[in-house]
Order: C-alpha cells, then structure tokens, then sequence
C-alpha cells in the first residue's frame, strides 16, 4: 500500500510538533506544510524534508489528509475546504468556535464518509487511556489544570484555552448528559476569563468539579475519580496512575501505583488518525466528540460569571477551590 499524502496546516509552538511526527511515519508522505510564516516555514520545511506552503488552496485535492494546527476562528473554513475535496481531517481541538459549524463538519464528513478527528490530545494520555478501562461509573470526577501567566491566546478565555481538554475527558469518563451547570470566572489581565471554577452534574447523578487556571504559579495537570470506595489519582504530566483505598482498622493504605507504559500522546493521537484512514475506521476522538465537548464549553462560558481581580484576588479565590 502506497503511503498516504498528507499535509500540516499551521506550524506554529504546536504544529511543529505534528509536523515532526509525521516526518517519521513510514506509512506517511508528508507533501508539505502550510505556514503564513516563511522564514518558519521553509526551515521546518527544509529541516524535516518536505515542502512549504504559504496558501493551503495550493494542496486541495493534492493530498489525501490534513492536519490543521491554526487559530480555532479559522478550523471551519480550512476543515470544510478539504472535506468538500475528498481528504480526510484532523483539525485541533476545539473544532470549531460555533455549534452549528461543527455540526456542518460532522455533516459533510459523514455524508463523504471521510475520517473527522479532533485533536483533544489527552485523551491518548497513557494514564487515562488506562483509566477508562477500569472505570464503570464514576461518582466524582475533579480535574486541576494550572499554569504559569502567559500572554498567548488571550483572544480566548482559559476554558477554551485550557479546560476544553478536561471538558472532552469529563465527558467520556460520565457518560452521561450534563443536567446542571455552575461556573465562575476571574479575569486578571485579558478580557476574558484567566481563572475558571466548574461545577458539573451529570443525569447519572455524577458531579464533577473542573479548575483551569493560566494566572497559577505553578504547571499542574491533576484528575480525580471516585468510583464505589476507589479513588483513582492521575498526574497527566508524568503519566501516573494510582489507586488509594480506604484504610482498614489503624493502618493507611499506600497508593497503589498502576503500571503504565508511557508514550507521547501526541504520537498515538497521530498514529489513530492514520490507522483509522487506513482500517475504515472511526478515531478515539470523533468530529461528533469535538461538537459535544464544544456544546458542553459554550454552556460553562455562556453561564459564567466573570469578575475582574488583582493577582492577589486570583490566589485566594483558587486557594478555597483546593
């Protein structure tokens, strides 16, 4: 079987990294990379053997799947595009920034029967793929993802920044529809939201509790599950899974740390891509996925409080949410 052609739209901090992925696919031709950048893009270009693009009209019906790694305002326009020419997608989460246009991909891509994948990254964590196949229903689900003051992406509030990641976990991890919403938001130095507090439940009757935070001092990516008398305790950094028990009599039990066999998710996101064009089958991650974190994200936004804060505001008001 021939490789499949396939081409990066948008090489920027992450999409390099998609780029560089690719290169080492056998099962992959990597045609070129788009990239409005030329200086960046003819060196990542040059560097990983490929070809560079400034327009990505030039690769349209040239090249049998896209991976757009742009700005989420431009995911609709860029994935419907190469949908509409027959070339199956990956476009970074979240798919879109309206409902009714992730619902048009999801539409097109069925209607074409083409592979629509989002990129909500962790769920390829090695520590949460393991954790899905022990879970059965969850009663308490709190995820924490902090990190340090950044003046990226201050076009967007932490929730699409961050918490869309967790979102996309919470889902899967419930499933079950969300009946009821609490949010908060503290906004420090964009206009949006840089501190967001969540509160879920789920028509199951799990609660779920979601912190994001890009104001903290400190990088942090920390979930939570309770199921029956388990406690499941995942770093989705350093890909650690334990498990803690109550205690019997006088005696704590230790953490009981589960073996996991660490992998760069980004790897296996891209790997699932391939294989599912190749197999005829559906991703771990589908468009339909996407809409349904999207769906989720836009109720928290829309139903937020947002006030705005010092530094020292933002401290305490993350410290009671611990």
């Amino acid at each position: 079987m021939d490789p499949l052609r396939v081409a990066v739209i948008g090489a920027g901090n992450f999409g390099q990294h998609h780029v560089r992925i690719f290169s080492e696919m056998s099962q992959v031709d990597l045609v070129g990379v788009v990239e409005t950048c030329e200086e960046r893009g003819k060196f990542l270009a040059e560097k990983y053997g490929t070809r560079h693009y400034t327009d990505y009209n030039d690769l349209l019906g040239e090249v049998d799947a896209v991976n757009i790694a742009v700005p989420t305002s431009f995911h609709y326009r860029i994935a419907m595009d190469f949908l509409l020419s027959g070339t199956h997608v990956l476009v970074e989460k979240p798919i879109t920034d309206k409902l009714e246009e992730a619902k048009e991909l999801v539409d097109i891509a069925r209607e074409k029967d083409l592979v629509l994948q989002v990129g909500h990254l962790e769920r390829f964590n090695p520590a949460v793929r393991q954790l899905k196949l022990m879970l059965k229903k969850p009663s308490f689900i709190e995820a924490h993802r902090l990190s340090y003051p950044v003046r990226r992406n201050l076009d967007v509030g932490v929730v699409w920044d961050l918490m869309i990641h967790d979102i996309d976990i919470l889902i899967d991890l419930m499933g079950s529809p969300v009946t009821n919403i609490n949010s908060l938001g503290l906004s420090v130095y964009s206009e949006k939201e840089d501190l967001a507090l969540v509160q879920v439940m789920a028509e199951n009757g799990c609660l779920a509790n979601l912190v994001a935070s890009r104001i903290s001092g400190i990088r942090s990516r920390k979930l939570v599950v309770q199921e029956d008398e388990h406690t499941y305790s995942l770093d989705l950094i350093n890909q650690t899974l334990a498990i803690m028990r109550p205690p019997r009599g006088d005696h704590t039990n230790p953490p009981e740390y589960v073996p996991i066999k660490k992998d760069e998710p980004l790897r296996l996101e891209l790997l699932n891509f391939i294989d599912c064009i190749t197999t005829h089958r559906s991703p771990v991650v589908s468009g339909e996925d996407g809409k349904m974190a999207l769906d989720l994200a836009l109720q928290i936004v829309n139903c937020m409080k947002i006030v705005n804060g010092s530094q020292e505001m933002s401290k305490k008001l993350l410290a009671s949410a611990r």
